[in-house]
Order: structure tokens, then sequence, then C-alpha cells
């Protein structure tokens, strides 16, 4: 930036300093010192008015509730009450009860307080049943009040010189207690209740301050102006009951809303009621307050003036004896700019401008050193950092340097799959739980990045694959922030082999396990098989528990065939493939199942659209592809009451079986898994994972397939397709 006055000589510049020193001093200084002062005054009148509106809000609460109390009490006056009734239930002599209750209000209730000036009963309806002084307005739209005293807006002619009131009102029970008969309002003189509690709390005085206005703000904006002066000199509250004396009733501006003030040229806070929700609000006019202070500034901006004119006129020739030094360090310092750092001074003097040169040629032989060895500490730092760059752009292992905020400083190209992943926000899948209520992804992000936490190691999927990422912090010894390294390794084909031994090593263990549990389940199913053809012999033909053991016996042999079969394996034997009925086959998986659904309270319902169809196949291996469907359709409808609904119908050359219940569904995240061996949406120890993918495995040997056609909340539907015998295709 040019100087701009660079054509003004050196001495004259030295003037002017001196000069903008003596007008900062005195008038920057002056400002500071009144504005200081100022501030101090208006934070001590905040204060005050802060503490007054506070004190004048409780005083105000108090009345109110004192009041509202007196309310309730009359509210509980069972004669009140009684002849309330009697005029709602309209029998007996009304016109006698209304008299009689009318003039129980205004010469037992309305007396007591003196800030109450007319009392009405309302009906639930709305109807006006009594009213002290039915020449007033209809009373106030209130919210039902249920058991609570509620208090209405400011109610007069704004600006006529009426008397402000307001209305209380509270709910009105029968005698028991249980009904509500309507509600008993009191129309509250403002004056004579804001007159009371300021008097008990002490703020009415003979004589108030003149300087400060009282507002009261309802929850409307109706705005109440209180001059205490003129409401102090009320001699009685009769005066104040029969006038507006000391108030003015304003209604909200247009557009404006409720509780909103110009506080420009004044001072103003506001605490609010409790009782009610209003403000009472207390304002000071700025310009009377800060009169003491107002002219401070000027006479410190004039005596500032003079003070600088004067140093100016016994500086100004000393002045002139600096410009010849002072010019010759300006051009010194010119050349060193420019690269000259063997440019010196010459030292001609002894006083202060003698040691100023000489200062000035140690800093110029100093920064001459100072820039040699920077020059060679610069070459080395280059060749470092391009040794540095260079390894670890060759890493294969992603490297990502973070700063205390989280933000990326050094990354190189492996690192890229982790780093959008950071910048696009996504959430990454972690193959482990870091800490419980939270999901997957946030807690990898804020396990990783965060700077604060300990160090770390975490495997996620990023891109579809897997990554090993392991965190380590450090401090930054320059800035004394922490930072933080990750270095992510991509670790997809490693964990695919793990799997893929794991589930091997599983399937054979699982091998040997079956094989033996086969061999042992033949005596069992040789003894009930034995046992249930005895049972059958005793039972008579015709008796219904005939079907009960003919489901035993096929179970059983279908048991024992699996259990052959299962041994047969090992042995690479082959299936007893035949014409299977399908409508059959379904029959009896739904009499097999039957004490299941009995027990899980659970109906099974078939719909049978394909005749007579028959598949080419092994009858007990299909049996297990619907045993398995429908078991898990009744279970999937555990604790609600459940329908599982199996239909069957031709798709040219196959017969489609759709097996729906009306379950909780599959969650969309688990849809693509379900048929994967071993995975399984049950908690652990209720189903081992291998149902589905069985079913599938069995279907596809038979040409056919199981797919999951729909699920949600409300139900879910597989569908099984077999294709058809040769025979009836044909």
């Amino acid at each position: 930036m040019r100087d701009p006055l660079h054509a003004v000589a050196l001495r004259h510049k030295l003037a002017l300093m001196f000069l903008s020193v003596c007008l900062l001093a005195f008038g920057v200084g002056g400002y500071l010192v009144s504005a200081s002062a100022r501030g101090a005054l208006e934070s001590e009148i905040r204060t005050r008015l802060e503490f007054q509106a506070r004190a004048h809000a409780v005083a105000l609460d108090g009345e109110m509730l004192a009041i509202g109390a007196r309310l309730e009490d009359f509210a509980s006056d069972g004669y009140i009450r009684g002849r309330t009734a009697l005029l709602l239930s309209g029998q007996g002599d009304l016109e006698r009860a209304r008299a009689e209750l009318l003039r129980h209000l205004e010469r037992n209730k309305l007396p007591l307080v003196e800030s109450f000036t007319a009392l009405r009963v309302i009906a639930p309806d709305g109807r006006t049943l009594i009213d002290t002084q039915p020449s007033r307005a209809e009373p106030i739209e209130q919210v039902d009040p249920g058991r609570q005293t509620i208090c209405g807006p400011l109610r007069g002619a704004p600006g006529a010189g009426q008397a402000p009131t307001l209305e209380l009102s509270t709910p009105l029970w029968d005698l028991d207690g249980r009904e509500r008969l309507g509600r008993l309002c009191a129309e509250v003189h403002a004056g004579v209740w804001i007159s009371r509690a300021l008097h008990r709390e002490g703020a009415q005085r003979a004589a108030a301050d003149a300087l400060v206005e009282l507002r009261m703000i309802d929850a409307t904006g109706t705005e109440l102006r209180i001059d205490e002066s003129r409401l102090a000199l009320a001699p009685t509250a009769t005066e104040l009951v029969h006038s507006g004396f000391g108030l003015e009733l304003e209604s909200p501006g247009p557009g404006t809303e409720a509780g909103t003030r110009d506080e420009s040229g004044a001072f103003v806070r506001s605490f609010p009621l409790s009782t009610n929700g209003w403000e009472i609000e207390v304002a000071l006019r700025a310009e009377t307050a800060l009169a003491s202070v107002a002219g401070l500034q000027s006479r410190f901006l004039f005596v500032g003036a003079v003070l600088a004119l004067a140093a100016v006129a016994l500086l100004y020739f000393p002045l002139r004896f600096l410009t010849r030094s002072l010019g010759q360090l300006r051009n010194a310092a010119a050349r060193i700019r420019d690269g000259d750092f063997s440019t010196r001074v010459e030292v001609a003097t002894e006083d202060e401008l003698g040691d100023l040169a000489q200062a000035f040629n140690l800093m110029a032989a100093g920064v001459e050193e100072r820039n040699r060895k920077n020059e060679s500490t610069a070459a080395a730092l280059r060749a470092e950092k391009e040794r540095l760059s260079a390894v670890i752009a060759s890493m294969r292992d992603g490297l990502i340097v973070v700063d205390g905020d989280g933000n990326p400083l050094l990354h190189n190209r492996a690192a890229n799959p982790l780093l959008r992943l950071v910048q696009r926000g996504d959430l990454a899948t972690s193959h482990h739980r870091c800490r419980e209520g939270e999901d997957h992804g946030a807690k990898c992000k804020s396990c990783l990045f965060d700077v604060h936490a300990a160090p770390r190691s975490c495997v996620i999927e990023i891109e579809g694959g897997v990554f090993e990422v392991r965190s380590t912090n450090f401090n930054d010894a320059g800035r004394g922030r922490p930072g933080r390294v990750l270095v992510s390794r991509d670790v997809t084909d490693r964990m695919a082999q793990d799997e893929r031994e794991i589930h091997q090593e599983r399937l054979a263990v699982l091998g040997e396990i079956a094989a033996v549990m086969a061999h042992e389940l033949n005596n069992p199913l040789a003894a009930i098989s034995m046992f249930n053809q005895l049972l059958a012999a005793e039972i008579d033909q015709g008796s219904p528990l005939q079907e009960n053991v003919a489901v035993i016996q096929r179970n059983v042999d279908s048991c024992k065939r699996a259990i052959r079969e299962l041994l047969d394996y090992a042995g690479n034997s082959s299936p007893e493939i035949g014409d299977v009925d399908i409508e059959a086959v379904l029959g009896d998986v739904a009499a097999f199942l039957r004490p299941v659904r009995q027990r899980s309270n659970v109906e099974i319902a078939t719909e049978f659209g394909a005749q007579a169809a028959q598949v080419r196949g092994d009858e007990v291996q299909l049996r297990q592809i619907f045993v398995n469907l429908v078991l898990n359709a009744v279970q999937a409808c555990a604790g609600r009451p459940g329908r599982v609904v199996v239909r069957s119908s031709f798709d040219e050359e196959h017969v489609v079986v759709d097996v729906s219940d009306n379950g909780s569904g599959i969650p969309p995240e688990l849809q693509t898994r379900i048929f994967k061996p071993f995975f399984s949406t049950k908690p652990r120890g209720a189903g081992t994972g291998l149902g589905l993918s069985t079913a599938r495995r069995i279907a596809e040997m038979h040409g056919g397939s199981v797919e999951l056609l729909e699920s949600s909340p409300e139900g879910t539907t597989f569908r099984v397709r077999l294709r058809l015998s040769r025979q009836l295709v044909g």
C-alpha cells in the first residue's frame, strides 16, 4: 500500500505524528474514558431497572395469587354451587334462586375483595346465569380452565380514560366435585390490583420517580401504562375502582407482535409474571439518565487539540536534525529488501541514532548469515521431501495423515477409497461392535478419525472391498496440536479365503456329527414305528385317531428315509425318483405341522389351484422344502394372531406354490443374505440357518427354484417352482 503522505518531508511527517498522537491520546482516550463511564452508568441503570422489574413482578404475582385464591374460595362456597346447580336443572322457583344468588354475591362475596368490581356465573354452554354488573360487556372467550384458575387479557377503552379491568375465571363444580357446573368469573380492577401489589412490596411512594416509566403487557400485546406518581396519590380503593387513576390502556399496533418494544432512546427491562404469562416492563429515558456524561467527549477532544499544537511548536525544530540519519537508514533498508545483504550504514554519532545505525548493521550481518544457512537447509529439506513423497506414493497400503480437526493433510493413491468415504460422508460397515447403541458407520468414523480417541484397528467394507484400517495418534511438535495417522490395507482376498476355509471346516464337522446322529436315531425311530403299529392294530378302523397314527407312520418313514439318505450321502447314493402328487404332499405338511401351529395359535389355510399336479422327484426331499417354508412362516407370526396361506397354481410347464404369512417381514438389508448357509434372523439357538439354503438346493436339484417373492412389515411370500411331469405336460 502506498504512503498517502509520500510527497511530505520526513520532518513534517514527524510533526504530524506528534499532532496525531496527542489527538489520539486525548480524543480516543477521552472517548474510551467517557464510554467506560457511560457503560458503567448504563450497566448500573440496567441492573437497577431489572431488579425493579423483578420486584414488581414478584409483588404482582403475589397479589394475583391472593385474589385468585379468594376467587377459588368463592367457587367452593356450597351455597353458590347449590344455587347454580338449581338454575342449571331448570326446576323450582328459578327467579327466586337467581335473586338469592345475586344478592349473596353482591353482599357476602364482592365486598370481601377490594379489587373485585363484579362477579358472574357462566354456564357450561357459555350463558351468563348471574352477573352483578349486567351492563358490562360479554365475558371474553377463554380456554377451558379445567381445575385451574386462569386470567383473561386487559379490557377497557384505550385512551378513553376508563378504568382497565381483567377477568379471572375458575371452574365451578357441584357439591360432589364430579360434575362441572360452569365457571365463576371475577372482574378485577387493574388499578386496585397494581396499587395493592406495589404497596405490599414497598414500591409505591408518595412521590414516585418521574423518570421511570412502568408498563404491563398482557398475552395479546395490549399495553397498560402505569403512572406510579398518580397511582400513589389515590387516597382510597373506591376512587381507583371508579376511575382509571394513573393508568392508560393502549391496544397493540397492527403487525406488531405481543411483547415487542422499540428500545431506541430508552433503557427497558421486563420480567414475566408466572401467574398469567404477562410481562411487567420498566423503562428509563436515556437522554435524561446519561445527561451527566454527555459532554465529556467534546471536552477531552478540545484539550487534546490544544496540547497537540503546543507539542508540535516545541518539537518542530529538533526534528529537522533527524531527517538525514533516518534517510540513510531508509536507503540501507531498501537495499536489503532488494537482496543486497552486505549493505551497511555509516555510524557518525554516538547518540541514539548512532546506536540505531550500529544495531542496523548488526541486524544486516545476522540476516546475511541466516540467509546462507536457510538456503542450505531449504535445499536439504526439498530433497528429503521429494524422497518422502516418493516412498509414500510407492506404498501399496493406504496412508492418511489428519490434523486435530480431522482434515486430511497428506495421503497417497492407495488411500483414495477410504478418503472418498470420508469426503462423501457415507457410513462404513464394520465387522465388529465398538459401542452399544450406535450404528457401525458412525462407530468406525468416530473411532478412526477422532484424534482424542485411543489408537485402534478396524475392519470395514468400502466400495465392495474389505480394508483393515489402523490408527495411531501423534502430536504436532511445531504447533502443539494433536493429529492422527491412518494406514489401510486391502484384505478382501484374505477375508474371502478365510471365510471359505472356515465354512468348509464347519461343513466337514457338521457332516461327521450328522452321520453319527443319523446312526444313533435309527433305534428310537424303529421303536416309535413298532409301537405305532401296535397302536394302529388296537384302534378301531373308524376311529379319528387312525389319521394321527397314519401321519406318525408316514413321518417316521420320512425320518428313517432321510437318515438313510444322509448315511448314503457319503456313499454317493441317488434319491428315489418318481411321480409326486404336490397337493398330497402339501396336505401331509399341513397335517404334520398341526401341533406346531396349534401351539403358536397360527392358522394354516390351503388354496389348491393345481389339481392332480405331479412332478418328477423324490417325495421326501420335496416334502422337506415345504416343511421348511411353512415352519418359517409359522415362526414369523409369533406374538400376533397369525395366518399362513399355501396356494398352488400352474405356470406353463411348472407348478407354482406360494407360501404367505402375515408376520413382521424380513428387513430389506437382510433379504439378499437369507439363502446363505448358516445365516438366520432368529435368535441364537432358535435356528441353524440351513432351512432356506437346503430348500433352494433341493428345488434346484429337481429343476426348480425357490425365491423370495415379496416381504414387508405386513407379511412375506416365498414362491416355489417345480417342473411338471412329462405325462401332464404332453
